[in-house]
């Protein structure tokens, strides 16, 4: 009897397995659980990000686009023949705020892809540089360049002479570039050309503006001279008839 008492303690002594075992497998689930809610977590927060700066990506990157759009017409409409008559808000800089409410700045380039940044000749433009900024949410500054479209342009060569006797029109006192000056409506002078007439071999060749011979003006002893050109030595004498301006739209 005493034998068998002994065994029963014995057995009473042991630590109960089962529930160790079962705290244990507990521990390692909650871990995981926590694992899996700490990364979807993570993701979910990388997912808000990600969103956000795509958001204000595709908001700048639109505002860059008008921008380009805007000016690309201002030059294909353009009334003027520098960039500051185009762009009012050219700045020594380079740097040309778009309009209220596109939410960019544009930059002009050369022939070089560099910035201008000084007025010049509209036909130098030959790129534009829009940098679009959304400033609410996550900042975000894209920028797009377009080149502007060659050609779409028509010029040509508008004279006048400084005699009324001779023919019509009549040169006036001054012409200011840019403006329509002796240009058909809806062209502005480009540049002055400078001035046309005869050369004339001797002074009994040329009978001035009030009329000529038959070896006067396109006779024998003159011949035309281009606008900007001079006279050899052979023909030395010059007679300006008028002058010649480039009008173009």
């Amino acid at each position: 009897m005493k034998t068998k008492t002994k065994r029963q303690q014995s057995k009473k002594a042991c630590p109960p397995v089962g529930k160790g075992s079962a705290l244990l497998l507990t521990t390692i689930l909650l871990f995981v659980v926590l694992s899996m809610v700490v990364s979807l977590s993570y993701v979910t927060v990388m997912e808000q990000q990600m969103s956000s700066k795509t958001k204000s990506s595709v908001s700048s990157f639109f505002k860059a686009d008008s921008g380009v759009e805007w000016a690309l017409n201002k030059i294909a409409n353009a009334t003027g023949t520098t960039i500051i008559s185009v762009f009012d808000d050219f700045t020594a800089g380079g740097k040309i705020p778009c309009p209220t409410g596109f939410g960019c700045d544009l930059y002009l380039l050369d022939e070089n892809g560099k910035v201008i940044i000084a007025d010049a000749d509209i036909s130098t433009v030959k790129a534009v540089r829009a940098v679009g900024t959304q400033t609410t949410g996550d900042p975000t500054q894209r920028a797009i360049e377009a080149a502007v479209a060659a050609g779409g342009s028509f010029s040509y060569t508008a004279t006048c002479l400084y005699d009324a006797k001779m023919a019509t029109p009549v040169c006036p006192a001054s012409v200011v570039i840019g403006t329509q000056g002796l240009c058909d409506s809806g062209f502005n002078v480009a540049k002055d050309l400078g001035e046309w007439g005869v050369c004339y071999g001797s002074t009994s060749d040329w009978c001035g503006y009030s009329g000529c011979n038959i070896n006067g003006i396109g006779g024998t002893g003159t011949f035309f001279y281009s606008p900007g050109s001079s006279c050899g030595s052979v023909f030395p004498y010059k007679a300006a008839l008028g002058k010649a301006y480039l009008c173009s739209k």
